[in-house]
């Protein structure tokens, strides 16, 4: 059994004979030719599963995170953790525009301004708590280092989507 690997498809075209680098019509104009390496990149297609095809259409905001192949449980967990995050984001934003808006009464604005600082305090308190969860999923299931520095990369800030 033969097994070949390239990290460049291109490369494969290196081993093509010559006669598969030729244009199929027989034309000689060499614009028209295509290279091996050319060949090989055109007929280079990307077939997605259902599910791939499903989560593409839908904007997966969590799709990086299913695309691991980290446990189901750390998954969850990381999914909870950013819909956390994507929450107090979104509260933060509320205050801003709370702020700004000067057609509310002063008092008004208090008002409303107090209620989201609470909400926020609520949920950063429920961040931390599944942040701890995590980090005691990952000890008890032995994950790597390289597994535990990819949780926490997916939920890092940038990795944010709102």
């Amino acid at each position: 059994m033969l097994s070949l690997s390239f990290r460049n498809p291109a490369e494969a075209a290196l081993l093509l004979p010559p006669a598969a680098a030729s244009n199929p019509l027989g034309a000689d104009d060499p614009q028209q030719r295509l290279s091996a390496a050319d060949q090989v990149r055109q007929g280079i297609e990307v077939l997605l599963s259902p599910d791939a095809q499903k989560a593409a259409k839908k904007g997966d905001k969590n799709a990086d995170i299913d695309a691991t192949h980290l446990p189901d449980r750390i998954k969850e967990q990381l999914k909870l953790i950013r819909s956390i995050q994507e929450r107090i984001a979104k509260r933060m934003q509320d205050m801003q525009a709370f702020m700004s808006d000067r057609s509310l009464s002063p008092r008004a604005r208090e008002g409303k301004m107090r209620q989201l600082q609470i909400e926020i305090m609520a949920m950063t308190s429920s961040l931390i708590q599944a942040t701890n969860q995590l980090n005691q999923a990952m000890q008890q299931m032995h994950l790597s280092l390289a597994d535990q520095t990819l949780a926490g990369t997916l939920v890092s800030p940038q990795n944010l989507q709102s």
